[in-house]
């Protein structure tokens, strides 16, 4: 039996992942780890509590998670545990830099020290900044030109991942970029579920802008399979010098369903999945400081070497999202209720 440790385990990503590796691998011991900040949301994991061994740990904290290594010897680490909400970084940037850039060096270290079968680094699309003019997509080789704090963040940690691929042969480190993710379990203050959750209580929804960025949207259960078929491949062989002319040589791989949406595109169809008038619950707010318009990531790396297909569609992911927080509104009222507002007006708020 395989012991894996997952951080960032109550998180949205994160605890599907524990889902999705129990219900594929029930054989697993699985070692959920979370420092439950305000995203951290141990409902999540109701339905598995039973089936794993929860810790409330800090992966800022080297001691405690060598403690936490030396006692549960896990075979595999996945790393999801991370700041991940844009406007709260650009009104408060630290917490984000401890976490995504110094937690994940730390949690390297930790492996390098008490060696694991493999590393699996959860990053972003966003590492690569803003697509520019005349670039179709970005890959695994792509330079990082993180352009928001959370983005430069999650940078930072991915320069400490590949310094680490590459200085210590011995161990075995994995990372993927994500396109954005959807679907159940997603703390409310991100575009989809703010979208449904406000519609449910008849309040407008608020888009930022004119609302045209466009995103490259993937289905959490399709991110899932995907980690789990990197996690369980066969060691990536690379040499120093291929990585130095191509960063793509890295085992580093991007995650993309190809499904791009505009920001109003999605909400409008929420709406009318709600069965709703679009025009009466939209309204255009100011948008927040520095917003990424375009980006999109090509997964051909990950199709080619592991012969992973997205299954969900995306109109069907959507309406089965919706209907899970239809079907959850005690889930996301506890959260609402706890934080209250969970959206920033731009207009007010100084950057």
């Amino acid at each position: 039996m395989s012991t894996l440790l997952v951080t960032g385990a109550c998180g949205f990503i994160g605890s599907n992942f524990v889902h999705h590796v129990l219900s594929r691998r029930p054989e697993s011991k699985v070692v959920a780890v979370d420092n439950l900040s305000p995203t951290g949301n141990l409902a999540n994991l109701d339905s598995v509590r039973d089936r794993i061994e929860l810790e409330v740990c800090d992966i800022c904290d080297y001691d405690a998670m060598l403690a936490l290594y030396e006692r549960c010897r896990p075979d595999y680490v996945v790393n999801f545990a991370a700041e991940s909400h844009n406007d709260r970084a650009i009104v408060a940037p630290t917490s984000f830099a401890r976490t995504n850039g110094w937690g994940t060096q730390i949690l390297l270290e930790v492996s390098r020290n008490v060696p694991v079968r493999r590393h699996l680094q959860v990053s972003t699309i966003e590492v690569y900044g803003e697509m520019p003019a005349g670039v179709e997509a970005f890959r695994e080789g792509s330079p990082l030109n993180a352009k928001t704090p959370y983005s430069a963040a999650k940078a930072a940690g991915d320069l400490f991942v590949r310094a680490y691929m590459q200085t210590y042969p011995k161990m075995d480190i994995v990372m993927t970029h994500c396109a954005n993710n959807y679907g159940p379990y997603q703390f409310p203050e991100k575009l989809i579920p703010v979208a449904i959750t406000n519609v449910l209580q008849g309040k407008p929804v608020p888009i930022y802008g004119d609302g045209l960025q466009k995103r490259d949207w993937l289905h959490v259960e399709d991110h899932c399979a995907a980690l789990l078929g990197l996690l369980e491949a066969p060691r990536f062989d690379f040499t120093v010098e291929e990585a130095v002319e191509d960063a793509g040589k890295l085992p580093i791989y991007d995650i993309s369903a190809r499904q791009e949406k505009t920001n109003l595109e999605i909400v409008r169809r929420i709406i009318e999945l709600l069965g709703r008038d679009p025009g009466s619950f939209i309204e255009h707010v100011a948008d927040r400081p520095n917003h990424d318009r375009r980006y999109l990531i090509d997964p051909a790396k990950l199709e080619r070497e592991m012969n992973w297909r997205p299954r969900v569609p995306f109109d069907e992911g959507l309406k089965s999202t919706v209907d899970w927080y239809v079907k959850n509104e005690n889930w996301w009222r506890d959260i609402l209720q706890r934080h209250q507002s969970l959206q920033f007006d731009w207009s007010k708020t100084t950057a």
